[in-house]
């Protein structure tokens, strides 16, 4: 089942709170204990700075936490 939830998950488009697509996912990050992902990590837009997000990149992707998820459907929507 983890496999086909990676595939799943790679490159779905995430977009914020306003629905502008703030790019897609990559790969994401999972605690070993738990077995839970923690972060998705989103290759964002080229025309947008990282550095005006509320989050932290890690090698050139935004790591997004989950608790920041809205919802999962065709797009990874972000709550505000």
């Amino acid at each position: 089942m983890p496999v086909t939830f990676g595939r799943e998950i790679i490159n779905r488009e995430v977009h914020d709170s306003a629905d502008d697509r703030l790019g897609s996912v990559t790969d994401f990050t999972i605690d070993i204990e738990s077995g839970q992902i923690t972060n998705i990590l989103v290759m964002i837009e080229p025309d947008i700075n990282p550095q005006l997000l509320p989050w932290p990149t890690v090698n050139g992707l935004l790591s997004v936490p989950v608790e920041e998820i809205d919802s999962v459907g065709k797009v990874i929507k972000l709550s505000e």
